[in-house]
């Protein structure tokens, strides 16, 4: 009787066989000019085809944002600088910050007695409409008046312990380090971000941060804190 059972070094053997006339038939195996064009023409599909689809999409999020920005634009603008005053609310928030030169945001909702959202609200029709001002400032909001942000500003360093150090680097050396002064503080350049921005808006500092990191005072900026370490001086 025949025996026609595979035994596995002729199953190893066949498996070779196939395998290198595969890889022989490979290397053999060239395109064609009308083949590799074929080729070319499907790649550059296919990429056509992914920068489509990204395109559609980034054109569906525009239209998106257009749509969304065009459905709550016009709830703001209804609101003209007219008719701010016309609701109670925000007269009895503008008439709040007329006592006090800055006040904090939790402070003004407790006088207030005001659902936060509510305050937060009007707090930002009086702010887009000029009226109203907010800084965050040591992990706190505050509260002041537009035409009185100097003061305000002024006000708010002398009441802040914490940030003497700054300030005197800033009055008697003309200039201070970023990251020495955050580590000083044992605080984050977010929580002076703002007050950065609005000093310089006031023409009492101008900074590189980018490039060296520095705050430098100007020449009216010198002046201006050595004001603010001089309590005897009210304004």
């Amino acid at each position: 009787m025949l025996d026609f059972t595979v035994k596995p070094k002729d199953l190893k053997y066949l498996i070779d066989i196939k395998h290198h006339k595969f890889w022989g038939k490979m290397k053999d195996f060239k395109l064609g000019k009308l083949e590799t064009i074929a080729l070319q023409v499907t790649i550059i599909s296919i990429v056509c085809l992914i920068l489509t689809k990204l395109y559609l999409t980034y054109m569906i999020l525009t239209v998106l944002f257009l749509v969304l920005n065009n459905a709550f634009l016009p709830l703001f603008s209804k609101i003209s600088t007219e008719n701010i005053f016309e609701n109670e609310t925000r007269r009895k928030i503008y008439s709040a910050t007329e006592d006090k030169y800055v006040i904090s945001l939790n402070d003004l909702r407790k006088q207030l007695k005001m659902p936060r959202a509510t305050l937060e609200w009007h707090l930002f029709v009086l702010e887009r409409a000029g009226y109203i001002s907010t800084i965050k400032f040591l992990n706190k909001r505050y509260v002041y008046r537009s035409v009185h942000e100097e003061r305000a500003i002024l006000h708010l360093l002398r009441g802040s312990k914490k940030i003497k150090p700054m300030i005197e680097c800033l009055a008697f050396n003309g200039k201070v380090r970023i990251p020495e002064i955050l580590i000083d503080l044992n605080v984050s350049f977010e929580n002076i971000r703002d007050l950065v921005v609005r000093l310089s808006r006031m023409n009492l500092i101008y900074y590189e941060l980018r490039r060296d990191g520095v705050i430098y005072v100007t020449d009216r900026g010198k002046l201006w804190f050595k004001k603010v370490l001089d309590t005897n001086i009210l304004n």
